[in-house]
């Protein structure tokens, strides 16, 4: 019986074919509200369908009260069951044996058992109270009353308790409340006073209660008993060969074969027909399951809500909640206490001794006695009903058969129809697919505590909502957008670059400003420069002495800022642009905090001052030149200078070891067609024009122009003519580049090497990983490629077609040994002494 409730309805359906089909199913759900109650009324039905309408007083009461609550809806068929000895249609509340009686005659029956010779005068009457040693008294020899309160104080106060006669008096009345359990207790303290002071798991539960009840008020010569099994201190809750033990060991001395799985186990439930299952089966049969209220999925209930439909456990979210251990606003379990706690610190704070296996481990799940279960003993593995293979379970079928992870999402039972759009596909959760679901979780992250949305984060939901809806929900899932998005939530004003650069530097943040930027949420800014600027003002902010923070202040803003905006406002800035700045702040700060060790300053520093610095081994000694010659300019310093390294630029610069290992490298990026053509293109332009890969990145589709020539490349200040076939794999990459963003995607990036985050380009690191990864030494492709340019064109020519300075193709072309720039000056020189 895998569905006990559909053959309840189907049996009271085919007696009564009149009565509505919701008026049964109500019935039923208020009969059986439990899953051990539908089971017996299911197995009772089955075994015998005319209980409900011979009016046979057999079966479970279950029967009874269902039809009760079906006869005012205008029931034909059905009849009451009859009292078994009377005949009459009572509440059958009595038993004895199959039988069923209404409770006069129960009663009777109850009477006459109850009948036991008095222990005075020896006749068979009724038991009307029992003596200290438990034997029964008829009415006229009832023993003597006694103040067995003050009879156990008495022997409490002979143990020397520290407790006055008052509060021991106090916690007599409380733990036995009534006449008969303070007779029993006095009698068994009296016989056992040992139970006190260490025996107690020999004693009665009320003997327990009290011992625990002393110990909390402190009583000093009163001990808690321990597990006389396993010598643990803690409840003692079960019984075990005439002693009070712990779950524990109490488990451990009934385990039986698990009539499912077939291991010995703890018995946490058994079928209808009697036979045991252990905790895991039990869980998993699909006896146990109900059909989910959102997604309609066959699965255990974790959940009900206010209405009593049960949800799943990828349906049930728990309410939101300060979490008591981290702080934040995040789905919470126990959300209603003073002590909520989100599902991660759930997880990660929450481990102790797994019940089953006795593993010191997260808690995964609980037993029905709220004992705690470690993962691999909660989810134990069967056989898939697919593959056979023996794996954990991932997904049932409708008949209730395991199916593991892979075959799960390949079965037709894993695809159902959304319950919005009625789209037949994987269900993300409460019934709807990722596209249906996608908007409604987006919208409950940006949600404040009362759960409405402030109307400045549209433009948030405008820029994200395009996205695949899977990839969304994942990016949703993952903390660091969450906790980011949670934030905006919680702020005031629109979502401006300002306000997002209050808020803590981390990668998800600068994910986040992409996709805002790419998809026209805000406007674009050059991120370099920005972060340069928000570095300068904390590392300026940690100078202390005023002077030399203004002085640095002043130089970075008047000498670096000024130059970098201009530069930015033409091309994009690189990485290597800002590193540079970065190293000669850093440099400059190093030598005003030398000046002040050695007892002076920038402006009453000497020449003798600059040269101990230079012999100095500070690193970054040359790198302050700028800083130097800024600050004399601009009067801060007198006399001083810095000269200018000789060594060449091209100095250190890596070249690959074979002669022509450049053209073998060019031969096989020009014509492998295994390899990927973004990789294709970057290292042609690597190993044939010398581009670096900070350059590279920043090309944009406009860089690329085509004729009746071929394809025209950018990248200096004349366009260079690209030859066949690099043509075609440049058309190609314009056709078919693709940047590896997963949300906030858009169709409309400008840039030829599309990066990772939406609307930006690939990133330098990543593009020389990618090309050291196909045998491409960057540096000395490159450094090898304008060595053999500088040795066959001028400087001049060099720098208009590569894009470089023309400082910097002079020193290649000198270190080449490229004579002709000097010939042609030559020639020029004589050609105007003969014309004077």
């Amino acid at each position: 019986m895998t569905h006990p409730r559909a053959l309840i309805i189907d049996v009271l359906a085919a007696i009564e074919p009149g009565l509505p089909t919701h008026v049964i199913e109500a019935a039923v759900d208020q009969i059986a509200n439990t899953r051990a109650k539908l089971r017996r009324l299911a197995q009772a039905l089955h075994t015998a369908p005319h209980l409900l309408t011979s009016g046979t007083p057999e079966g479970p009461r279950l029967i009874e009260l269902l039809i009760r609550a079906l006869q005012p809806h205008g029931t034909t068929h059905l009849a009451l069951p009859r009292c078994a000895d009377c005949g009459q249609q009572h509440a059958l509340t009595r038993i004895d044996g199959p039988r069923r009686l209404c409770g006069n005659c129960g009663d009777k029956f109850r009477g006459a058992a109850s009948r036991l010779p008095c222990a005075v005068c020896g006749k068979n009457l009724l038991v009307a109270a029992r003596d200290n040693k438990g034997q029964p008294r008829c009415q006229r020899h009832r023993p003597q009353e006694t103040d067995n309160a003050a009879l156990i104080c008495t022997l409490l106060q002979k143990l020397d308790t520290g407790l006055n006669e008052t509060t021991l008096t106090e916690i007599v009345e409380q733990t036995a409340p009534k006449p008969f359990q303070l007779r029993a207790l006095a009698a068994e303290l009296t016989d056992r006073p040992d139970l006190l002071t260490g025996q107690g798991a020999y004693g009665s539960p009320r003997v327990l209660a009290l011992i625990d009840a002393l110990v909390a008020h402190g009583a000093r010569t009163v001990i808690a008993p321990a597990c006389p099994f396993c010598r643990r201190i803690t409840a003692l809750k079960f019984r075990r060969d005439k002693a009070r033990c712990c779950r524990r060991c109490y488990d451990a001395s009934r385990l039986q074969p698990c009539s499912a799985c077939g291991q010995e186990q703890i018995v946490a439930t058994r079928t209808p027909d009697g036979r045991p299952l252990c905790g895991s089966c039990m869980r998993g049969d699909p006896l146990n399951h109900k059909s989910c209220a959102d997604c309609g999925r066959l699965a255990l209930a974790v959940h009900h809500d206010e209405h009593g439909a049960a949800l799943c456990g990828r349906c049930w979210r728990p309410p939101i909640a300060t979490c008591s251990f981290c702080g934040e606003q995040k789905p919470c379990t126990n959300a209603g206490s003073d002590s909520p706690r989100c599902l991660t610190c759930q997880r990660t704070q929450n481990r102790a001794p797994c019940s089953l296996c006795g593993t010191v481990r997260m808690v995964w799940g609980r037993t029905s006695d709220k004992e705690p279960v470690c993962a691999p003993c909660g989810r134990p593995s069967e056989q898939c009903e697919s593959c056979g293979r023996l794996r954990r379970v991932t997904g049932r079928t409708a008949d209730g058969r395991a199916l593991c992870r892979t075959c799960y999402h390949k079965h037709p039972s894993s695809f159902r129809a959304c319950t919005e759009c009625g789209t037949i596909e994987h269900l993300h959760h409460r019934g709807l697919c990722t596209r249906c679901a996608a908007p409604g979780q987006l919208r409950a992250v940006l949600s404040g505590p009362d759960g409405s949305m402030r109307p400045e984060l549209e433009p948030v939901i405008t820029a994200l909502i395009g996205s695949d809806p899977y990839r969304l929900l994942v990016w949703i899932a993952d903390p660091a957008p969450r906790r980011l998005l949670a934030e905006l939530a919680s702020g005031a004003g629109p979502v401006t670059h300002d306000a997002l650069d209050q808020m803590t530097p981390s990668t998800a943040l600068s994910h986040f400003r992409s996709i805002l930027v790419a998809n026209n949420a805000l406007p674009e800014r050059d991120e370099y420069l920005a972060r340069l600027e928000q570095w300068l003002d904390r590392v300026l902010d940690d100078i202390d002495h005023a002077e030399d923070k203004r002085l640095l202040r002043s130089f970075a803003t008047w000498f670096h800022l000024r130059r970098l905006r201009r530069r930015s406002a033409r091309r994009p800035l690189t990485i290597n642009q800002i590193g540079g700045v970065r190293h000669e702040v850093r440099s400059s700060i190093r030598l005003l905090a030398w000046l002040r060790d050695h007892q002076t300053d920038l402006s009453l520093c000497t020449q003798d001052d600059i040269d101990a610095w230079l012999s100095s081994n500070q690193a970054g000694r040359y790198v302050v030149r700028n800083f130097v010659t800024w600050a004399v300019e601009n009067r801060h310093a007198h006399g001083i200078a810095i000269p200018t390294r000789s060594e060449s630029r091209t100095r250190g610069q890596a070249l690959l070891p074979e002669a022509d290992q450049r053209w073998t490298l060019s031969k096989r990026l020009l014509h492998d067609t295994t390899l990927d053509t973004v990789d294709r293109v970057a290292g042609c332009l690597v190993v044939l024009y010398a581009q670096p890969c900070s350059r590279i990145v920043s090309l944009t589709v406009s860089h690329v122009t085509e004729s009746d020539k071929g394809v025209h490349l950018h990248l200096g200040a004349r366009p260079l003519d690209i030859p066949e076939p690099l043509g075609h794999l440049i058309r190609e990459l314009v056709r078919t580049r693709q940047g590896h963003a997963t949300v906030g995607h858009t169709d409309t990036s400008p840039w030829l090497f599309p990066g990772g985050r939406p609307g930006r380009p690939m990133n330098p690191a990543r593009l020389m990983s990618r090309l050291n990864a196909i045998g491409l030494p960057t540096r000395a492709g490159r450094g090898t490629a304008l060595m053999d340019l500088a040795g066959q064109l001028p400087a001049t020519v060099l720098s208009r077609l590569l894009g470089i300075h023309i400082q910097t193709a002079t020193a290649w072309s000198q270190e080449a040994g490229n004579t002709r720039p000097g010939y042609a000056a030559a020639v020029a020189r004589r050609a105007h002494r003969r014309s004077e």
